[in-house]
């Protein structure tokens, strides 16, 4: 059952945080934005399953996944395997960018595993704040506030229970989403709001390789199932798993692999060009 409240906007806009809607959607609908949300908006899945899109990435979401979409960010979502039950809430508050990115929350994020007990305790009451249209303003304010503490805690703290190996687990799921992208160290510790250095540190630790070595692996990966089970040419599997260069895209290959594509191929697929 579907349960949303949209407050009167009023004075509140002073205010540095003002919730702008609070919902449980059961089940979510299928929703494009091209332009994005006006406000910020938090989500968590309680059940079921869904998919999010975002810059032309999909993560899979189940209970305890969340994520984080500012305003102004192309996105789409929607429910598969049946029915996909989502909390959001949706906030503003003039300088609400300025904290958000000071408390991690820059861009956006992705969690692919949360503990949902904090959130959805405070979820629940700033539902209840919502609905009383006298006096919901500041108290709302005070805790959405406490909310989004809440979910960096839940998201973005390595030190969070649920947490532990999220850093290195949120960058393997990004990776295989955008492999053919081009794919910073920057932009993977941004998805946990953590330097490049301590990225690194944690990623090699935890899969004895540097990121940009995984990438590279990652794509000769799915460019040999190609090689194998396609007719597709040689230079277009390179363009399609992120090599742009043809001759970058065999050099790659060969150091990983011994042989070239073309020889890969010619040994074990189909022969073609």
């Amino acid at each position: 059952m579907t349960k949303v409240v949209y407050p009167i906007i009023g004075r509140q806009t002073s205010l540095p945080f003002y919730l702008t809607g609070i919902g449980i959607s059961d089940p979510e609908y299928h929703v494009v934005r091209e332009k994005g949300l006006v406000s910020h908006q938090l989500l968590f899945t309680s059940g079921g399953e869904g998919r999010l899109i975002v810059d032309g990435c999909e993560y899979m979401q189940t209970a305890g996944t969340a994520f984080y979409l500012p305003p102004s960010l192309p996105h789409e979502y929607y429910p598969t395997n049946g029915s996909w039950i989502t909390n959001w809430i949706v906030f503003r508050g003039e300088y609400a960018s300025q904290m958000l990115a000071n408390m991690g929350f820059n861009s956006f994020k992705f969690a692919p595993e949360i503990n949902t007990d904090k959130p959805a305790q405070l979820f629940e009451r700033i539902f209840a704040a919502a609905a009383d249209p006298v006096s919901f303003g500041e108290k709302a304010s005070v805790l959405v506030y406490e909310y989004i503490l809440a979910m960096k805690t839940a998201m973005l703290s390595p030190d969070s229970r649920k947490n532990v190996g999220s850093i290195t687990r949120q960058a393997l799921l990004y990776i295989d989403n955008c492999y053919m992208n081009d794919i910073t160290a920057e932009t993977l510790a941004g998805l946990s709001g953590i330097t490049v250095q301590h990225f690194c540190r944690v990623f090699r630790a935890e899969t004895s390789m540097r990121p940009l070595e995984y990438i590279a692996r990652r794509r000769i990966a799915q460019a040999k199932s190609l090689l194998l089970n396609t007719d597709t040419e040689i230079g277009e599997i390179g363009r399609l798993v992120g090599y742009e260069d043809r001759n970058y895209f065999s050099i790659v290959f060969k150091k990983l692999e011994g042989v070239s594509p073309r020889d890969y191929r010619r040994s074990r697929g189909t022969g073609s060009l």
